[in-house]
């Protein structure tokens, strides 16, 4: 259960802004919360008829660079951007923006100014629509020379423009570079823009909405009933990132932890649906199962490096892992012992250079044996304080014993966040599915 709040921040995705029909269902949610006062906004997503805005500005700009005509698509974005005007019966002059982008593309505007004007046109329609104000992202958010969000600066200067509106429409997926020019974030990272406010404006909440707020407690394609997660934290949700469930970015989950602003995850086909939460910490009202989730990898290299005096040899490391890093090939994890030391790769970036890696390595750690094993499956268990949960492990070793399934590796994080198992990738569905029944389910094997 979410507490009242007085200030929630509110991203929509381009789902929400893709027809009229769809802005008028998504302003109905805004509505129906007086605490949702700013809301982030992205481009209109693609339809059953066309594809997305952002994508039609960037043919736009391919075909402008190489001098091509685009023409045609440039009527589509108008026809677009018209067809939403005129079904939220609203007076909007459509006309002066596509004839502002029509100059910007003649005048050789670079990429992320073309591709953020599809933001900057709906956050305008939208806020005309809620007779909400209007407020620029390239004049609150901007962006380092490391390419990244310059947060101290975005939080300083959105927060002083921001306090003297009640409610606001906000453009994502661009801000202003260190340079003055408009800088977009990755496609598909309008969350961040979303978080940048909300902890600028010091929100109660973080609201993020999109067509489905499902995260199940295992793969639905390996167990199709499993139960939907509806508490987690910030820490939970970092190793569900890590273990192939994406929730949002590293960069949302570090901000708002840090923050201490909880983050709401709700579906726009279904708005009275119980939302997902994440929070810096579960609430000592919440019961939930210590495992919040299964899940994992498959299709993973581990490489066995056998050395004799290995615990005493105190470069070792840094021969080896520097001899990866050279390579630009991440060790997802490693497990060492006296004379032995197991790294684990994903297998396409090792397979390409394979035979040159393993001489390397001969070359200089100088193993007695070397011996790579492919087609290893990673499942995790994510839990806060799984680590400690009494019995946690029995359940893992009966019910992987059960179905006679072979533990090649276990890793157990140091966090207590995670328990980390490798499989043969043949077994990978029915391990997930042991160990949601151990568990989740805490069911007990025959």
């Amino acid at each position: 259960m979410i507490n009242v709040c007085n200030l929630i921040v509110s991203r929509f995705g381009g789902i929400a802004a893709a027809t009229a029909d769809e802005v008028k269902k998504t302003a109905e949610i805004i509505r129906s919360n007086h605490a949702r006062r700013f809301v982030v906004i992205s481009a209109p997503g693609a339809t059953s008829d066309s594809i997305g805005m952002t994508d039609m500005l960037y043919i736009c700009h391919a075909r402008s660079s190489s001098r091509e005509s685009y023409d045609d698509i440039l009527w589509k974005i108008e026809q677009c951007y018209k067809n939403i005007v005129d079904g939220l019966g609203i007076k909007f002059d459509i006309d002066t923006e596509i004839n502002a982008l029509k100059k910007s593309l003649e005048l050789g505007m670079n990429l992320d100014y073309i591709g953020s004007r599809g933001e900057y046109i709906m956050a305008k329609i939208f806020a005309e629509f809620l007779g909400w104000e209007f407020v620029d992202a390239s004049k609150i958010i901007f962006f380092g020379r490391d390419g990244k969000p310059d947060k101290e600066k975005t939080f300083r200067e959105a927060g002083e423009k921001l306090k003297h509106y009640e409610r606001a429409v906000i453009p994502s997926f661009y801000g202003t570079n260190y340079d003055g020019k408009i800088k977009t974030f990755p496609r598909g990272d309008c969350d961040t823009a979303g978080a940048l406010i909300a902890c600028a404006v010091h929100a109660d909440m973080f609201e993020k909405w999109s067509e489905s707020a499902k995260i199940f407690s295992a793969d639905p394609a390996v167990i199709h009933d499993s139960e939907v997660i509806r508490n987690i934290t910030y820490m939970e949700a970092l190793e569900m990132n890590y273990i192939g469930i994406k929730i949002v970015t590293d960069d949302v989950i570090f901000m708002l932890n840090e923050a201490a602003i909880p983050m709401a995850l709700y579906s726009t086909h279904a708005p009275k649906d119980d939302a997902m939460l994440i929070t810096p910490k579960l609430s000592e009202k919440i019961s939930r199962n210590v495992t919040a989730c299964i899940a994992g990898h498959n299709n993973f290299t581990i490489i066995h490096i056998h050395k004799y005096g290995l615990n005493n040899a105190y470069d070792f490391g840094e021969k080896l892992f520097g001899l990866f890093a050279k390579r630009r090939i991440a060790c997802r994890y490693y497990l060492s012992g006296i004379h032995k030391m197991s790294v684990v790769l994903k297998a396409p970036g090792f397979d390409l250079r394979r035979d040159e890696i393993i001489d390397e390595i001969k070359k200089v750690i100088e193993p007695y044996a070397i011996i790579v094993e492919k087609g290893l499956s990673l499942v995790a268990a994510v839990g806060e304080g799984i680590g400690q949960a009494p019995g946690t492990f029995r359940r893992i070793f009966e019910a992987l014993s059960h179905e006679n399934i072979e533990i090649k590796m276990l890793e157990h994080g140091a966090d207590n966040l995670n328990i980390i198992v490798g499989v043969s990738d043949k077994d990978y569905d029915k391990a997930i599915k042991a160990l949601y029944r151990a568990l989740v389910l805490h069911e007990e094997g025959e």
